[in-house]
Protein backbone atom coordinates (compact mmCIF):
# COMPACT_ATOMS: atom_id res chain seq x y z
CA UNK A 1 0.00 0.00 0.00
CA UNK A 2 1.58 3.22 -1.18
CA UNK A 3 1.83 6.37 0.90
CA UNK A 4 2.81 10.01 0.48
CA UNK A 5 5.00 11.77 3.02
CA UNK A 6 6.56 15.23 2.73
CA UNK A 7 5.60 15.21 -0.93
CA UNK A 8 7.54 11.99 -1.53
CA UNK A 9 5.80 8.91 -2.89
CA UNK A 10 6.58 5.84 -0.79
CA UNK A 11 5.99 2.17 -1.51
CA UNK A 12 4.78 1.69 2.08
CA UNK A 13 3.67 3.86 5.03
CA UNK A 14 6.12 1.90 7.22
CA UNK A 15 9.29 3.94 7.72
CA UNK A 16 12.36 3.05 9.78
CA UNK A 17 13.06 5.78 12.34
CA UNK A 18 16.39 7.43 13.04
CA UNK A 19 18.22 4.69 14.94
CA UNK A 20 21.14 2.24 14.80
CA UNK A 21 19.06 0.35 12.21
CA UNK A 22 19.68 3.19 9.74
CA UNK A 23 23.27 3.96 10.72
CA UNK A 24 25.01 1.92 8.01
CA UNK A 25 24.47 0.92 4.41
CA UNK A 26 24.24 -2.75 5.41
CA UNK A 27 21.39 -2.05 7.82
CA UNK A 28 19.61 0.21 5.35
CA UNK A 29 19.78 -2.57 2.76
CA UNK A 30 18.08 -4.85 5.30
CA UNK A 31 15.33 -2.24 5.66
CA UNK A 32 14.94 -2.19 1.88
CA UNK A 33 14.76 -5.98 1.61
CA UNK A 34 11.98 -6.06 4.19
CA UNK A 35 9.91 -3.43 2.40
CA UNK A 36 10.46 -0.16 4.26
CA UNK A 37 8.89 2.81 2.51
CA UNK A 38 11.74 5.11 3.56
CA UNK A 39 14.50 5.39 6.14
CA UNK A 40 15.38 8.23 8.48
CA UNK A 41 19.13 8.12 8.94
CA UNK A 42 20.58 8.07 12.43
CA UNK A 43 21.05 11.69 13.50
CA UNK A 44 24.29 13.57 13.39
CA UNK A 45 24.60 15.17 16.85
CA UNK A 46 26.56 18.39 17.19
CA UNK A 47 26.65 17.82 20.95
CA UNK A 48 28.45 14.51 20.40
CA UNK A 49 31.16 16.29 18.44
CA UNK A 50 31.70 18.84 21.21
CA UNK A 51 31.85 16.17 23.89
CA UNK A 52 34.31 14.10 21.87
CA UNK A 53 36.53 17.13 21.40
CA UNK A 54 36.35 17.99 25.10
CA UNK A 55 37.27 14.45 26.10
CA UNK A 56 40.26 14.41 23.75
CA UNK A 57 41.47 17.79 24.98
CA UNK A 58 41.11 16.72 28.61
CA UNK A 59 43.16 13.56 28.08
CA UNK A 60 45.81 15.01 25.77
CA UNK A 61 49.24 15.94 27.20
CA UNK A 62 49.85 19.70 27.50
CA UNK A 63 51.54 21.04 24.38
CA UNK A 64 51.12 24.76 24.87
CA UNK A 65 48.27 25.14 22.39
CA UNK A 66 45.66 27.41 23.92
CA UNK A 67 43.28 26.90 21.03
CA UNK A 68 43.56 23.11 20.91
CA UNK A 69 39.91 22.67 21.91
CA UNK A 70 38.73 24.82 19.02
CA UNK A 71 41.03 22.95 16.64
CA UNK A 72 39.70 19.57 17.80
CA UNK A 73 36.11 20.74 17.39
CA UNK A 74 36.76 21.86 13.80
CA UNK A 75 38.66 18.69 12.97
CA UNK A 76 36.04 16.37 14.47
CA UNK A 77 33.20 18.33 12.91
CA UNK A 78 34.75 17.90 9.48
CA UNK A 79 35.31 14.17 10.12
CA UNK A 80 31.82 13.49 11.48
CA UNK A 81 30.23 15.51 8.70
CA UNK A 82 32.18 13.72 5.97
CA UNK A 83 31.20 10.34 7.42
CA UNK A 84 27.56 11.34 7.59
CA UNK A 85 27.49 12.69 4.05
CA UNK A 86 29.04 9.42 2.89
CA UNK A 87 26.19 7.56 4.60
CA UNK A 88 23.61 9.77 2.86
CA UNK A 89 25.22 9.08 -0.50
CA UNK A 90 25.46 5.33 0.12
CA UNK A 91 21.87 5.16 1.33
CA UNK A 92 20.67 6.90 -1.82
CA UNK A 93 22.29 4.13 -3.86
CA UNK A 94 19.82 1.64 -2.33
CA UNK A 95 16.95 3.31 -4.24
CA UNK A 96 14.87 4.09 -1.16
CA UNK A 97 13.83 7.61 -0.12
CA UNK A 98 16.40 8.82 2.40
CA UNK A 99 15.45 11.29 5.11
CA UNK A 100 18.50 12.69 6.86
CA UNK A 101 18.35 13.78 10.50
CA UNK A 102 20.30 16.45 12.34
CA UNK A 103 20.40 17.46 15.99
CA UNK A 104 22.28 20.67 16.70
CA UNK A 105 22.62 22.94 19.69
CA UNK A 106 20.25 25.85 20.14
CA UNK A 107 21.34 28.89 18.15
CA UNK A 108 24.02 26.97 16.28
CA UNK A 109 24.86 27.94 12.69
CA UNK A 110 25.40 24.27 11.94
CA UNK A 111 21.64 23.69 11.53
CA UNK A 112 21.97 25.44 8.18
CA UNK A 113 25.48 24.22 7.35
CA UNK A 114 24.56 20.57 7.84
CA UNK A 115 21.25 20.97 5.99
CA UNK A 116 22.92 22.43 2.91
CA UNK A 117 25.60 19.75 2.81
CA UNK A 118 23.05 16.97 3.36
CA UNK A 119 20.92 18.20 0.50
CA UNK A 120 24.02 18.24 -1.69
CA UNK A 121 24.73 14.62 -0.77
CA UNK A 122 21.33 13.60 -2.17
CA UNK A 123 18.92 13.31 0.76
CA UNK A 124 15.24 13.25 -0.23
CA UNK A 125 14.16 15.18 2.87
CA UNK A 126 15.42 16.38 6.23
CA UNK A 127 14.16 15.71 9.75
CA UNK A 128 15.16 18.24 12.40
CA UNK A 129 15.58 16.55 15.76
CA UNK A 130 14.85 19.68 17.75
CA UNK A 131 14.32 19.87 21.51
CA UNK A 132 14.90 22.70 23.94
CA UNK A 133 14.90 21.79 27.63
CA UNK A 134 13.64 24.64 29.79
CA UNK A 135 16.02 25.05 32.74
CA UNK A 136 15.57 28.79 33.26
CA UNK A 137 12.28 29.72 34.91
CA UNK A 138 12.49 33.18 33.35
CA UNK A 139 12.06 31.76 29.82
CA UNK A 140 8.46 31.58 28.69
CA UNK A 141 6.99 28.91 26.44
CA UNK A 142 6.51 31.59 23.78
CA UNK A 143 10.22 32.45 23.83
CA UNK A 144 11.19 28.80 23.37
CA UNK A 145 8.71 28.35 20.54
CA UNK A 146 10.14 31.38 18.77
CA UNK A 147 13.53 29.64 18.78
CA UNK A 148 11.93 26.53 17.25
CA UNK A 149 10.33 28.63 14.54
CA UNK A 150 13.45 30.64 13.78
CA UNK A 151 15.57 27.49 13.50
CA UNK A 152 13.14 25.88 11.09
CA UNK A 153 12.79 29.06 9.04
CA UNK A 154 16.59 29.35 8.69
CA UNK A 155 16.92 25.75 7.50
CA UNK A 156 13.94 25.91 5.13
CA UNK A 157 15.25 29.11 3.53
CA UNK A 158 18.61 27.41 2.82
CA UNK A 159 17.39 24.17 1.20
CA UNK A 160 14.81 23.05 -1.34
CA UNK A 161 14.16 19.54 0.02
CA UNK A 162 11.16 19.16 2.38
CA UNK A 163 11.76 19.58 6.11
CA UNK A 164 9.96 17.91 9.02
CA UNK A 165 10.43 18.53 12.73
CA UNK A 166 10.57 15.88 15.44
CA UNK A 167 8.73 17.41 18.36
CA UNK A 168 9.07 16.70 22.08
CA UNK A 169 6.05 15.33 23.92
CA UNK A 170 5.98 17.95 26.67
CA UNK A 171 4.60 21.12 25.17
CA UNK A 172 1.95 23.45 26.52
CA UNK A 173 0.13 23.70 23.19
CA UNK A 174 1.78 21.62 20.52
CA UNK A 175 -0.85 22.70 17.95
CA UNK A 176 0.26 26.32 18.34
CA UNK A 177 3.90 25.32 17.86
CA UNK A 178 3.04 23.10 14.89
CA UNK A 179 1.21 26.05 13.32
CA UNK A 180 4.28 28.22 13.86
CA UNK A 181 6.48 25.57 12.22
CA UNK A 182 4.09 25.34 9.28
CA UNK A 183 4.37 29.10 8.88
CA UNK A 184 8.17 28.75 8.97
CA UNK A 185 8.01 26.31 6.05
CA UNK A 186 7.97 22.87 7.68
CA UNK A 187 6.17 20.19 5.66
CA UNK A 188 5.63 17.74 8.50
CA UNK A 189 5.97 16.87 12.17
CA UNK A 190 7.11 13.67 13.87
CA UNK A 191 5.31 12.69 17.08
CA UNK A 192 7.26 12.34 19.27
CA UNK A 193 10.93 12.74 20.09
CA UNK A 194 12.14 10.12 22.55
CA UNK A 195 14.88 11.83 24.51
CA UNK A 196 17.22 10.63 27.23
CA UNK A 197 15.61 10.29 30.66
CA UNK A 198 18.14 9.86 33.49
CA UNK A 199 17.53 7.42 36.31
CA UNK A 200 19.28 7.26 39.69
CA UNK A 201 21.07 4.40 41.39
CA UNK A 202 20.18 5.06 45.04
CA UNK A 203 22.96 2.80 46.39
CA UNK A 204 25.84 4.19 44.37
CA UNK A 205 24.34 7.71 44.27
CA UNK A 206 24.94 8.13 40.58
CA UNK A 207 23.00 8.62 37.38
CA UNK A 208 22.27 5.57 35.25
CA UNK A 209 20.54 5.25 31.87
CA UNK A 210 16.86 4.40 31.84
CA UNK A 211 15.23 2.11 29.29
CA UNK A 212 15.50 3.90 25.91
CA UNK A 213 12.85 1.75 24.21
CA UNK A 214 9.17 2.44 23.84
CA UNK A 215 6.32 0.15 24.90
CA UNK A 216 3.08 -0.56 23.03
CA UNK A 217 1.09 1.28 25.71
CA UNK A 218 2.84 4.55 24.81
CA UNK A 219 0.83 4.74 21.59
CA UNK A 220 -1.98 6.26 23.66
CA UNK A 221 0.19 9.36 24.15
CA UNK A 222 0.30 9.91 20.38
CA UNK A 223 -3.16 9.08 19.04
CA UNK A 224 -4.96 12.15 20.43
CA UNK A 225 -2.28 14.66 19.27
CA UNK A 226 -2.28 13.02 15.84
CA UNK A 227 -6.07 13.19 15.58
CA UNK A 228 -6.09 16.85 16.63
CA UNK A 229 -3.16 17.93 14.46
CA UNK A 230 -4.41 16.21 11.31
CA UNK A 231 -7.69 18.10 11.75
CA UNK A 232 -6.37 21.52 12.71
CA UNK A 233 -3.35 21.53 10.36
CA UNK A 234 -4.04 19.20 7.42
CA UNK A 235 -1.21 20.87 5.48
CA UNK A 236 1.30 19.10 7.74
CA UNK A 237 2.19 15.46 7.19
CA UNK A 238 2.41 13.52 10.45
CA UNK A 239 4.75 10.64 11.26
CA UNK A 240 3.89 8.67 14.40
CA UNK A 241 7.14 7.54 15.98
CA UNK A 242 6.21 6.30 19.46
CA UNK A 243 4.52 3.06 20.48
CA UNK A 244 4.09 1.46 17.05
CA UNK A 245 4.96 -2.19 17.67
CA UNK A 246 2.53 -4.05 15.41
CA UNK A 247 0.09 -3.70 12.55
CA UNK A 248 -2.88 -2.79 14.74
CA UNK A 249 -0.96 0.14 16.22
CA UNK A 250 -0.03 1.31 12.72
CA UNK A 251 -3.69 1.18 11.63
CA UNK A 252 -4.73 3.24 14.66
CA UNK A 253 -2.14 5.90 13.85
CA UNK A 254 -3.23 6.05 10.20
CA UNK A 255 -6.93 6.26 11.17
CA UNK A 256 -6.06 9.25 13.36
CA UNK A 257 -4.46 10.98 10.38
CA UNK A 258 -0.80 9.96 10.31
CA UNK A 259 0.77 9.79 6.87
CA UNK A 260 3.36 7.22 7.97
CA UNK A 261 4.53 5.34 11.05
CA UNK A 262 8.15 5.07 12.13
CA UNK A 263 9.66 1.95 13.70
CA UNK A 264 12.61 1.55 16.04
CA UNK A 265 11.89 -0.48 19.19
CA UNK A 266 9.76 -2.93 17.18
CA UNK A 267 12.83 -3.76 15.07
CA UNK A 268 14.95 -4.11 18.20
CA UNK A 269 12.45 -6.57 19.68
CA UNK A 270 11.47 -8.56 16.59
CA UNK A 271 14.05 -7.91 13.91
CA UNK A 272 13.73 -6.34 10.49
CA UNK A 273 10.95 -8.74 9.50
CA UNK A 274 8.52 -6.67 11.58
CA UNK A 275 8.64 -4.06 8.79
CA UNK A 276 7.00 -6.37 6.27
CA UNK A 277 4.75 -7.91 8.92
CA UNK A 278 3.24 -4.51 9.69
CA UNK A 279 2.94 -3.62 6.02
CA UNK A 280 1.20 -6.94 5.28
CA UNK A 281 -1.16 -6.37 8.22
CA UNK A 282 -2.13 -2.96 6.83
CA UNK A 283 -2.75 -4.47 3.40
CA UNK A 284 -4.86 -7.32 4.81
CA UNK A 285 -6.85 -5.04 7.10
CA UNK A 286 -7.60 -2.59 4.28
CA UNK A 287 -8.69 -5.43 2.00
CA UNK A 288 -11.05 -6.82 4.66
CA UNK A 289 -12.68 -3.43 5.07
CA UNK A 290 -12.92 -2.68 1.35
CA UNK A 291 -10.31 0.10 1.27
CA UNK A 292 -8.28 0.12 -1.93
CA UNK A 293 -5.84 2.84 -0.87
CA UNK A 294 -4.49 4.49 2.24
CA UNK A 295 -6.04 7.81 1.20
CA UNK A 296 -9.54 6.33 1.57
CA UNK A 297 -9.23 5.63 5.28
CA UNK A 298 -6.38 7.81 6.53
CA UNK A 299 -7.74 10.29 9.05
CA UNK A 300 -11.28 8.95 9.00
CA UNK A 301 -11.21 8.78 12.81
CA UNK A 302 -9.48 12.09 13.49
CA UNK A 303 -11.09 14.83 15.54
CA UNK A 304 -12.71 16.55 12.57
CA UNK A 305 -14.31 13.43 11.16
CA UNK A 306 -15.64 11.92 14.37
CA UNK A 307 -16.43 14.86 16.65
CA UNK A 308 -16.10 12.35 19.46
CA UNK A 309 -15.67 13.82 22.93
CA UNK A 310 -13.25 10.97 23.68
CA UNK A 311 -10.60 13.25 22.20
CA UNK A 312 -11.60 16.04 24.59
CA UNK A 313 -12.19 14.04 27.77
CA UNK A 314 -9.08 14.21 29.91
CA UNK A 315 -10.29 13.29 33.40
CA UNK A 316 -11.03 9.95 35.05
CA UNK A 317 -14.78 10.42 35.39
CA UNK A 318 -15.51 7.95 32.60
CA UNK A 319 -13.56 5.21 34.35
CA UNK A 320 -14.36 6.03 37.97
CA UNK A 321 -17.81 7.68 38.05
CA UNK A 322 -18.44 6.56 41.62
CA UNK A 323 -16.36 6.28 44.73
CA UNK A 324 -14.23 3.19 45.24
CA UNK A 325 -14.85 1.22 48.40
Amino acid sequence: MRASYLGIELSSPVVVASSPYTASRANIERCVRHGAGAVVLKSIFEEQIFRHATALERNAPPVGMGDSGEYLERYLDDAYRAEYLRLVSEARATDIPVIASINCLSGSDRWVEYAVDIQGAGASALELNLFLLATDHHHTAEELEIIYGNTVAAVVSAVTIPVSVKLPMRLTNFLSLADRLLGAGARGVVLFNRFFEPDIDIERLCFVPSDPFSTPSELRNVLRPTALCSTALPQLDIAVSTGVHDGAAAIKALLCGASVVQLCTAIHRMGYRVIENIHDFIEGWADRHGFDSLAVFRGCMNFGNTGDDNYQRIQYMKYFPHGVE
